[in-house]
C-alpha cells in the first residue's frame, strides 16, 4: 500500500501532469457541465414538451369543430323537409324554381355557420336525374358523369354506411374560387325518416384555409404539419420543411386512438411534438428546432467556455513551469540516442540520472536488445523463405511439364485417331489444370462435378465401364460455390475402398441440396462399406485424402460458420454427408471452356 501511495505522489513528471490535470482541468469540466447543462436542458425540453402538446390539443379542439361543423351541415341538408320534397319528387317544381329552393338552403346552412370562417361546398346528387351545387364546378354538372365519380360509388357499395370522411378529395371547385388542391369532405347518405335512402350528399370544407387561419399567429413558435393516416403531409405552415422519416415511422407506429407525445431527432437537433387525432386518424405535428428552446443555455455555455479558457491557459503556465525541470536532462538524453542510432544501435545509452529519464534509458538499451535479436531473426527467417520459395517454384515445374506432355500425347493420339488416349489426356490435363490453380479454393458445383466426369472417363478406361455415377442436382444449385476438390476425392475413395474396382454393378450417387442458407452434398455407394474394406487391407503407393482432411478444409475456409461431414456405412454401401454455407453464384458464358486442348504452354 505504501508503494502504491508513492507512486502517485507528484515526484514524477507523469504524476505532476495527472495531478495537474485532474485538479485544474478535469474536476471543474465536470462540475460546470453537471450544473450548467444537464439539468437546465432536461427541464426546458419537458416544459417545452409540454406547452407544445397543450398547443397540439388546442389546434385539435378547432379541427373537431370543423369536423363537427361539417357534420351539423349534413345532418340539416337530411332533415329539411324542402330538400327532402325536392331530392323525392323533383318533377313537382320547375328546374328553375328547384335550382332556387336548393341554393337558398345551401345558403341559409351556410350563414348559421358564419362564425367558423371556414367555406364550406355542397354537392347534392337525387336518384331521379339531377344535381345540385352550392359553387362552381370546375367541369359542368353532368348526371351520369357525377353518379359515377368515386364518391358516389364508395355510398352505394358502403354497406349500411352513411358517412365516409375522406381527408384529401381532390378539389373539384372552379380554381378562380378555390385554387387549392386538397379538400376535407363527408360523403353522406341521405335517408327520409323511413330510412328510405333518396339522394347522395358531398359536403367539403377547405381545411387549408383554417390551418392558415390557425397558424397565422404562431408562425415564430415552429412549424405545423396536418398528416393523413399515411404520414402524407395535408398541409403545412412551411413548405420547405420536411419531418424527419424515422420520426415519422415512429408516429404511424402509434396504434392508440388519441395519443399525444414529443420525440428528440436522432442528431438532437429537433423536437417533434404529435397528437393522433382519432376522427381523422392521422395527426398534428408540430417541428421545433432545440436552437430556439435552448437559447438561454447558449448564454450559460458561452460563459463556460470563458472559464474553461481561462483555467486551461493557467494549466499550460503551469505546465510550461513544471516540464522545464526535466528539459535539460532530456535533451542529454537526446543527444546520447542520436549518437546510438548513428552507430547502427550498437551502442548502449550510460544508465544515469533518476526518475523517469533512468526508466527511459532502460527501456531504451532494452530496445536495443529487442531490435538487434528482432533484425538476427528476420534474416534467418528471410534465408528460410527463399529456401522454401525455390522448393514452391520447383515444385510448380513438374505438374506444368506434365501438362505440356499430356498436350504432346493428345496431338500425336489424334494424328494416330487413337480416341481412347486422346480423352484420356483431355480429361487428365482438366484434371492438373484445376490442380495448378492455386489462387482459387471455391469453385462451381458444376465444375466440379466435371472434374468427377474426368476422373470417371479415366477410371472406366482402366477398370472398364461397370461403375456408373448419377447426379442429382438442380440447374440452380449447380452455380453453388464448393470447395476445389471437395467430392472428386469421396468419389475416388468410393471406388478403390468400397466398390473395389471389381463390382460389375457399381454405383454412385451425388445429390445436393438447399436447406433455408446451408448446402448439403451427398455423396453415397453400393459398395462393401467401411468395415469390410478394412479388412481387405487395401493398400495405395500414394496416401489417401481422408475425411479428417476434408472437414479440416471446411474449417479453414469456413471459419466460425456452420459446416460438417458425417460418413454411414453398413454392408448395402457408404454414405458420405457434408454440409457448408450455400453460396450461389449467377450463371455466365465462358468465351473459352478451358480443356487442356484450349492450353498453349
Amino acid at each position: 500500500m505504501n508503494k502504491w501511495i508513492r507512486g502517485l505522489t507528484p515526484e514524477t513528471f507523469k504524476n505532476r501532469i495527472l495531478m495537474a490535470f485532474l485538479l485544474f482541468v478535469l474536476a471543474p469540466f465536470v462540475l460546470l457541465v453537471i450544473y450548467n447543462f444537464s439539468e437546465t436542458e432536461r427541464v426546458l425540453q419537458e416544459e417545452a414538451s409540454a406547452k407544445n402538446q397543450d398547443q397540439l390539443l388546442d389546434i385539435e379542439k378547432s379541427f373537431l369543430d370543423v369536423l363537427g361543423l361539417v357534420m351539423k351541415t349534413g345532418l340539416l341538408l337530411e332533415q329539411d323537409a324542402t330538400i327532402r320534397s325536392v331530392m323525392k319528387n323533383p318533377e313537382l317544381q320547375d328546374p328553375l324554381r328547384r335550382k332556387e329552393l336548393v341554393e337558398n338552403k345551401f345558403a341559409s346552412i351556410e350563414n348559421s355557420f358564419f362564425l367558423t370562417d371556414a367555406t364550406v361546398y355542397y354537392t347534392l346528387v337525387d336518384k331521379r336525374g339531377y344535381a345540385y351545387t352550392s359553387f362552381a364546378p370546375r367541369e359542368p354538372l353532368n348526371y351520369s358523369s357525377i353518379t359515377n365519380e368515386e364518391w358516389v360509388k364508395k355510398l352505394t357499395s358502403s354497406e349500411g354506411e352513411s358517412y365516409i370522411w375522406n381527408a384529401s378529395d381532390t378539389n373539384y371547385v372552379s380554381t378562380v374560387i378555390k385554387p387549392n388542391q386538397n379538400m376535407l369532405s363527408l360523403y353522406q347518405m341521405l335517408r327520409d325518416e323511413n330510412l328510405k335512402e333518396y339522394a347522395y350528399a358531398r359536403i367539403s370544407i377547405d381545411y387549408e384555409q383554417w390551418f392558415n387561419r390557425v397558424m397565422r399567429d404562431r408562425q415564430r413558435e415552429g412549424i405545423y404539419y396536418l398528416l393523413d393516416h399515411t404520414g402524407r403531409s395535408m398541409v403545412q405552415s412551411d413548405a420547405n420543411e420536411t419531418i424527419d422519416p424515422v420520426i415519422l415511422s415512429a408516429m404511424l407506429d402509434v396504434k392508440e386512438p388519441s395519443a399525444s407525445a414529443s420525440i428528440v431527432s436522432q442528431d438532437e437537433k429537433v423536437l417533434y411534438t404529435f397528437s393522433r387525432i382519432a376522427q381523422l386518424n392521422g395527426f398534428i405535428v408540430k417541428k421545433v428546432p432545440l436552437s430556439l428552446l435552448f437559447e438561454e443555455v447558449e448564454t450559460l455555455k458561452k460563459r463556460f467556455f470563458v472559464i474553461f479558457g481561462l483555467i486551461t491557459l493557467v494549466f499550460v503556465i503551469m505546465t510550461y513551469f513544471i516540464s522545464s525541470t526535466i528539459t535539460v536532462p532530456l535533451k542529454t538524453l537526446q543527444r546520447k540516442m542520436e549518437i546510438s542510432v548513428k552507430t547502427n544501435l550498437k551502442v548502449k545509452l550510460p544508465e544515469q540520472g533518476r526518475g523517469e529519464i533512468l526508466a527511459l534509458t532502460r527501456s531504451f538499451n532494452t530496445m536495443i536488445d529487442d531490435i538487434n535479436g528482432l533484425m538476427e531473426r528476420l534474416q534467418l527467417e528471410e534465408r528460410q523463405r527463399q529456401v522454401v520459395r525455390f522448393q514452391v517454384l520447383l515444385s510448380q515445374m513438374n505438374p506444368h511439364f506434365l501438362l505440356n506432355t499430356l498436350n504432346v500425347i493428345k496431338s500425336i493420339a489424334l494424328e494416330k485417331d487413337e480416341d481412347d488416349i486422346y480423352e484420356i489426356c483431355v480429361s487428365l490435363g482438366k484434371i492438373l489444370e484445376t490442380t495448378l490453380n492455386v489462387e482459387v479454393d471455391l469453385i462451381l458445383l458444376k465444375d466440379e462435378i466435371a472434374l468427377i466426369d474426368s476422373y470417371m472417363r479415366i477410371q472406366n478406361a482402366r477398370f472398364g465401364s461397370h461403375i456408373s455415377v448419377s447426379y442429382e442436382v438442380s440447374n440452380e444449385l449447380k452455380y453453388a460455390l464448393i470447395p476445389k476438390f471437395c467430392l472428386q476425392p469421396l468419389v475416388e475413395n468410393a471406388i478403390i475402398h468400397g466398390l473395389g474396382g471389381t463390382r460389375s454393378d457399381g454405383r454412385i450417387e451425388i445429390k445436393a441440396e438447399a436447406r433455408h442458407d446451408l448446402l448439403y452434398l451427398e455423396v453415397a455407394d453400393n459398395g462393401v462399406g467401411v468395415e469390410r474394406a478394412k479388412a481387405k487391407k487395401v493398400f495405395r503407393k500414394r496416401k489417401s485424402i481422408g475425411i479428417q482432411n476434408i472437414r479440416e478444409s471446411l474449417e479453414l475456409l469456413f471459419k466460425n460458420q456452420s459446416t460438417g461431414l458425417s460418413l454411414a456405412s453398413s454392408d448395402e454401401g457408404t454414405k458420405v454427408l457434408m454440409h457448408l454455407p450455400l453460396l450461389l453464384s449467377k450463371p455466365y458464358l465462358k468465351e473459352a471452356d478451358g480443356d487442356v486442348d484450349r492450353i498453349d504452354r
